[in-house]
């Protein structure tokens, strides 16, 4: 089985978030790198996704963008992150290159695990579990 980590942007970025991303990728240790900014306009989002990706690609990181397969393909990402209400993985991959990265979250559900599979992500993200601060609506399935 293959391990990696797979490192998520914070929700807003800072001064020293290129300088820091760079000291984490460095590392060695993260595969993936979601570009997840839910607030910021597609052109915000294109910009800082420039000159991440001139990090990402020294350190030898997938970057991968969240919820948008169009803005994906804009970007030129290794592939992007899809949730329940962002379309199908069908139509994601007939809008990126057949090479690229999907990934699919299903919450902690058995029956959209088992729906994604037959689609065939390149992965799976799964949860939240429980209910917390930031994810107050979890339900149990």
């Amino acid at each position: 089985m293959k391990r990696f980590l797979y490192l998520i942007s914070p929700s807003r970025i800072n001064q020293h978030f290129y300088k820091d991303l760079t000291e984490v990728l460095s590392s060695r240790k993260i595969k993936y790198f979601q570009l997840r900014f839910k607030k910021y306009s597609d052109s915000k989002i294109i910009k800082i996704a420039k000159k991440v990706k001139i990090i990402t690609k020294k350190y030898k990181v997938k970057l991968i963008v969240n919820d948008s397969p169009v803005l994906a393909k804009k970007i030129n990402a290794d592939g992007c992150h899809i949730g329940q209400s962002d379309g199908s993985i069908k139509n994601a991959r007939n809008l990126l290159k057949k090479n690229k990265i999907i990934g699919i979250t299903c919450h902690n559900s058995k029956k959209l695990i088992l729906n994604a599979i037959k689609e065939k992500p390149s992965y799976i993200a799964l949860g939240s579990f429980f209910k917390s601060k930031l994810k107050p609506r979890t339900k149990k399935s």
